[in-house]
Formats: structure tokens, C-alpha cells, sequence
């Protein structure tokens, strides 16, 4: 996967989490919420039932929205640091691209053509 690609999976993903925040907010309190990690460990077996249910392994299991909204914030998190490294390596590509043009430029001139 490219990295453009790869950031563009990992923004989705925040956009989803910032998604789900916002609808927990209309939740209320005392109300348990169904959770699983956005990305689970393979060993546990996440699916998602006919009934809506999450079911990690052979457990379903509903949280408080306190817990929830604490899990969700770390995830987020996650995501955001991801984010910034994704985003940090495109950076470094490009500029490093950027000075290789300047140099094959500078050595063959406007006999050879790098833009794409």
C-alpha cells in the first residue's frame, strides 16, 4: 500500500472515530453501549451478530459509555499519532523527490521530462 494510500485509510478512520464520538454524545449515561476495537488483536475473533451485538470470541458484551468514550479517546488517539507518522514519511518522500528532480534537471537539463 502506498502511503497516500495509507493515509487516506487512516483519515477515514478518524473521520469515523470523530463520527462515532459524536453520536455517543447523544447517548445516554447510564446506558450500556456495545464496543470492539477498531482494530483487534486476530486472537480475538471479533464479529458482528445478526442482532448488532459485537461479539469478541465466544462473548458478547456491552460497556458503560464512560469506558466507551475512554476507549474511543485512546483509539482516536492512536489514530491521530498514526496519522502525523503517515504523514511525516510522505513529507520526507516528496522532499526528498523534490531534490532529486533538482539534480536530474541540473545534469540532464530539459532533455528529460519528470512530471507526471
Amino acid at each position: 500500500m502506498s502511503l497516500e494510500e495509507d493515509l487516506k485509510t487512516k483519515a477515514k478512520e478518524r473521520e469515523d472515530l470523530e463520527e462515532l464520538s459524536n453520536e455517543l454524545e447523544l447517548t445516554d449515561e447510564d446506558e450500556k453501549v456495545p464496543y470492539v476495537p477498531i482494530k483487534p488483536s486476530p486472537a480475538s475473533l471479533v464479529t458482528l451478530s445478526q442482532s448488532n451485538r459485537y461479539k469478541i470470541g465466544d462473548t458478547f458484551f456491552s460497556l458503560p459509555l464512560a469506558t466507551v468514550q475512554e476507549l474511543l479517546s485512546v483509539s482516536t488517539g492512536k489514530i491521530d499519532e498514526a496519522v502525523s507518522a503517515v504523514e511525516t514519511r510522505l513529507n520526507a518522500v516528496r522532499n526528498e523527490m523534490g531534490q532529486l528532480k533538482v539534480q536530474l534537471y541540473a545534469r540532464f537539463g530539459k532533455s528529460i521530462n519528470l512530471e507526471t
